[in-house]
C-alpha cells in the first residue's frame, strides 16, 4: 500500500501545470466556501445576539396572563421573585456570580406600559419600559446605541426624561430636548397623561416603537401596589448557560410565565437551529460545482495516460491497485487544494473577526430596516473547519470514482500495441 501511496503522490506532480490549475480551482472554491460560511454564521449569530442584548435578554419572567394582552393589572411583586432567585443562584438576586465571585448573571425589573406618545405634530402607539437605569444597563445594551450627539440613556439631570428611537423621533418630528406626552391607562381604567422631555435618541430597528423612562417617574401614576413589576429580564453569560438554567427557573416558578429568547422570538430560534445546516448546504453547492472540474481534470489525466496504465496492468498491477492509485491522486489534489483554500480564507478572515465587515456602503440601511446589523462579524471555529475538510474529502472521493472506473476499462494488450 505504501508503494501505491508514493506512486500516487509522484503522479500528481508529473504534470505540474495541470495539477496547479486544479489546485488553484479547489483553493479558490474552498476560500469562497469558507468565507461565505463564516460570513453567514456571523450574520445569523450577530442578529441573534443583537436581539438578545437589545430587546429580549436571555430569559423573561411574567405573570401568566401578561403576554396575552399586556394588561397593566397582570403584575407580580418583585420581592417574591428576588427571594427565589437568591435561592437558585446563592447570592445577590440582581447580580448572580459563580463560586470565584465572577458576575455572570444580571436581572432587571421593569414596568411595561402600552399607550400613546404624542407631540404637537403626530401621535403613535408605543410600549414604555419603566426601568431602573443601573439595572437595565447590565441586562440590555440600548444605551450603547445612543451616539454622543443624540443625548444619553436616562443618566443626565433631565427631569421626566424619556429615551426614544430614531424612527419615533422622525414620526413625531421631535429632536433632543423636545417635550412629548405619554398617555396610558392605570389599573383603575383611568387615563393618565404625563409630559416627558427627550434626553436620548437610539438607533435600533428591532426596538423601533419602544421607549424608556425612569421607574420612579411613572410609578405613582400607575396605581400599582408597592414593588409591583410586569417583567424580570435575565441576562446570562451565554446562550448555553441560559439553556441549562431555564428548566430550573420553570421548576422554581411554576405559577409564572418563563420564556427564553427562543420562545419570545421563534424566528431567532429557527436561525440558530439551522445555522450549521445552512452553512453545510451552501458549502455543498460550492463543492458540487467544483466536483465537475475535478472529474474533468482527472478524466483527462486518465485518458492521457492510457499507455502507462495499460503497461502497469500488463506487468501485473491489479485493477484494485490501479483504482486505488487514481482515487488517491484525486484525494491528494482535493485535500491539498482545500488546505490552501482554508488557510487563505482564514488569513483574510482573522482580522475581520474583530473589525467586522461594514455593508452600509453597499446596502445603506436596507439591512437594518429588516432588523439586521449592517456590520457583520464573521465566525470561524474548529467545528466549521472540520466540517469543511470532511465535505472536501467526501467530494474528492466521489469525484474520483468515475475517472478511476474509466481506468479499469483499459485493456493492457491494446495499450501495448499502441506503443
Amino acid at each position: 500500500m505504501k508503494s501505491i501511496v508514493g506512486l500516487a503522490w509522484k503522479n500528481i506532480w508529473r504534470n505540474k501545470v495541470r495539477s496547479g490549475i486544479i489546485l488553484g480551482a479547489i483553493a479558490i472554491g474552498l476560500f469562497s466556501g469558507t468565507f461565505s460560511t463564516s460570513f453567514l454564521n456571523g450574520w445569523i449569530l450577530g442578529t441573534i445576539i443583537n436581539d438578545i442584548e437589545t430587546q429580549y435578554s436571555h430569559v423573561q419572567i411574567h405573570d401568566k396572563a401578561f403576554l396575552d394582552n399586556y394588561d397593566i393589572n397582570s403584575f407580580f411583586i418583585r420581592d417574591s421573585v428576588e427571594r427565589k432567585m437568591e435561592q437558585l443562584f446563592n447570592g445577590d438576586a440582581a447580580r448572580c456570580g459563580d463560586a470565584a465571585g465572577h458576575v455572570s448573571t444580571y436581572i432587571a425589573y421593569r414596568l411595561n406600559l402600552t399607550g400613546m406618545l404624542a407631540s404637537p405634530y403626530n401621535a403613535i402607539g408605543v410600549t414604555a419600559k419603566a426601568v431602573l437605569e443601573d439595572e437595565e444597563k447590565q441586562v440590555t445594551t440600548v444605551w450603547k446605541h445612543i451616539s454622543d450627539t443624540l443625548g444619553s440613556y436616562l443618566s443626565d439631570d433631565t427631569r421626566m426624561a424619556i429615551v426614544i428611537s430614531e424612527k419615533i423621533a422622525e414620526k413625531l418630528k421631535v429632536k433632543l430636548r423636545s417635550k412629548i406626552v405619554f398617555t396610558f391607562q392605570d389599573i383603575n381604567g383611568d387615563m393618565q397623561s404625563i409630559a416627558f422631555r427627550v434626553c436620548g435618541i437610539y438607533k435600533i430597528t428591532n426596538l423601533a416603537f419602544d421607549v424608556f423612562i425612569r421607574h420612579n417617574d411613572v410609578f405613582e401614576y400607575t396605581g400599582l401596589p408597592p414593588g409591583a413589576v410586569h417583567e424580570a429580564a435575565i441576562r446570562f453569560a451565554d446562550i448555553e448557560t441560559c439553556s441549562k438554567s431555564v428548566p430550573q427557573l420553570k421548576n422554581i416558578f411554576p405559577d409564572m410565565d418563563i420564556r427564553d429568547w427562543s420562545e419570545l422570538n421563534p424566528a431567532l430560534s429557527w436561525y440558530f437551529g439551522y445555522t450549521d445546516l445552512i452553512a453545510v448546504f451552501m458549502l455543498s453547492i460550492f463543492l458540487f460545482a467544483l466536483s465537475f472540474g475535478i472529474i474533468n481534470t482527472m478524466l483527462m489525466a486518465v485518458l492521457e495516460r492510457t499507455r502507462e496504465l495499460g503497461m502497469l496492468g500488463a506487468i501485473g498491477m491489479s485493477k484494485s491497485k490501479i483504482f486505488s492509485m487514481i482515487m488517491l491522486e484525486t484525494v491528494f489534489l482535493t485535500f491539498l487544494g482545500s488546505i490552501i483554500g482554508i488557510v487563505l480564507g482564514s488569513a483574510i478572515l482573522l482580522p475581520l473577526l474583530k473589525t467586522g465587515i461594514d455593508l452600509s456602503p453597499l446596502m445603506q440601511d436596507y439591512f437594518e430596516d429588516f432588523g439586521f446589523s449592517s456590520i457583520v462579524y464573521p465566525v470561524l471555529n474548529a467545528k466549521m473547519l472540520l466540517q469543511i475538510i470532511l465535505l472536501v474529502i467526501l467530494a474528492g472521493i466521489l469525484s474520483a470514482i468515475y475517472p478511476a472506473r474509466k481506468a479499469l476499462k483499459l485493456k493492457p494488450l491494446e495499450a501495448i500495441r499502441e506503443m
